[in-house]
């Protein structure tokens, strides 16, 4: 669904919303009488759910990598009727009135307007809901180190491994960013192998922030494949002779796909 900044919303969409408000507040009263039950409710860490997507027209909608950004990248569509996961929010762009924007980690992991939900309250955080600017997350954890060793050539000891320099360690850099003192695969390719073989690689060209992000094994690399960490605006973080931002190419190495990083890496 292409999100508008200025279309009035429709008699019908009214009703559409103010029915979705009731669905939400019919799953938020369930949900709080299971908690006084104490069953079925997953713990607080995990995100809120209980809410779906609704009045996209069946066209979908957008999840973005930016909820500011008109043009941002699309990491998926989401049919109506879609559960979704719910992790912070932010007032972002206009969407016929509403502005808020929920990060969702599932079913995928990026940005929805709250417009197209069902949510309990109209141009409202879902009840509960953290802002995001005060939360982070691992994928921001994981960013803001890379950032924080921009410039440099040696691991310098971080989490105990040895002075080793970063060029040619690009799936020991990414493990690093995620508070792992080695990635446990031999090179970028088989890391890269792996997350597909498991189902969690994407083929788009928008890796979100905090992504790994691959490229194919070639003479360039020896062989062993590269990986880089999204910054979730075009740039990159990579290794080489120092750390250092890039641009979405590789020389010499195909893009081959992206991944978040494995679910087992709890991050910084």
């Amino acid at each position: 669904m292409d999100e508008t900044t200025s279309a009035p919303r429709t008699a019908r969409q009214q009703v559409r919303r103010r029915r979705s408000w009731l669905v939400g507040a019919l799953v938020a009263a369930a949900t709080a009488t299971a908690a006084l039950q104490g069953v079925g409710i997953a713990p607080a860490d995990a995100g809120i759910s209980g809410y779906r997507i609704t009045g996209t027209g069946g066209v979908g909608l957008k999840v973005r990598t930016d909820p500011y950004n008109v043009n941002a990248g699309v990491v998926a569509v989401l049919a109506d009727g879609t559960a979704f996961t719910a992790e912070c929010a932010v007032r972002g762009r206009n969407v016929s009135g509403n502005t808020v924007w929920h990060r969702i980690s599932a079913p995928a992991s990026g940005w929805i307007s709250d417009f197209y939900t069902t949510t309990p309250g109209f141009n409202q955080y879902i009840p509960g809901e953290p802002d995001c600017a005060n939360i982070t997350t691992r994928e921001t954890r994981a960013l803001n180190w890379a950032v924080s060793v921009l410039g440099q050539a040696n691991t310098n000891g971080d989490l105990g491994d040895s002075n080793h320099p970063w060029n040619g360690w690009c799936d020991n850099f990414v493990a690093h960013a995620y508070g792992r003192a080695a990635s446990g695969y031999a090179t970028a390719i088989a890391h890269f192998n792996d997350l597909r073989n498991r189902g969690l690689i994407h083929s788009d060209a928008n890796p979100p922030a905090g992504a790994l992000v691959f490229y194919a094994a070639a003479s360039v690399n020896g062989g062993a494949g590269h990986v880089m960490l999204s910054e979730g605006n075009g740039s990159y973080i990579s290794t080489a002779a120092t750390v250092r931002r890039v641009s979405f190419t590789w020389p010499g190495a195909p893009y081959i796909g992206w991944a978040y990083a494995n679910p087992e890496w709890s991050g910084r």
